[in-house]
């Protein structure tokens, strides 16, 4: 089931284990860039992404969980796991009542 968040939430907090030398790297290109490490981080997965996974990630997005799994599971339906797709279909079936 998805977990609730509160509405005054403006990050969200994860937990990443990297490498000594890649922590290293993104403090140096913190450095150079005047940047903080989570935006270093940000600014790498954004560009990291490709167009269409970009476009998606738009097109799907809100601040209701439950409305982004409905969202990702209307537009594709492949990337949900098994239990986001049967939440997902209880969801839809809870709606349609």
């Amino acid at each position: 089931m998805a977990k609730k968040v509160s509405r005054t939430t403006k990050t969200e907090p994860i937990g990443v284990r990297v490498s000594p030398r890649t922590r290293y790297l993104m403090d140096v290109m913190g450095r150079t860039q005047r940047r903080s490490l989570t935006a270093v981080i940000e600014a790498a997965v954004e560009s990291y992404a490709t167009e269409a996974e970009s476009s998606l990630a738009a097109h799907t997005w809100s601040t209701d969980e439950g409305e982004r799994l409905l969202n990702l599971y209307s537009k594709a339906p492949h990337l949900c796991s098994f239990d986001e797709e049967i939440d997902a279909k209880a969801a839809l079936a809870a709606l349609s009542d």
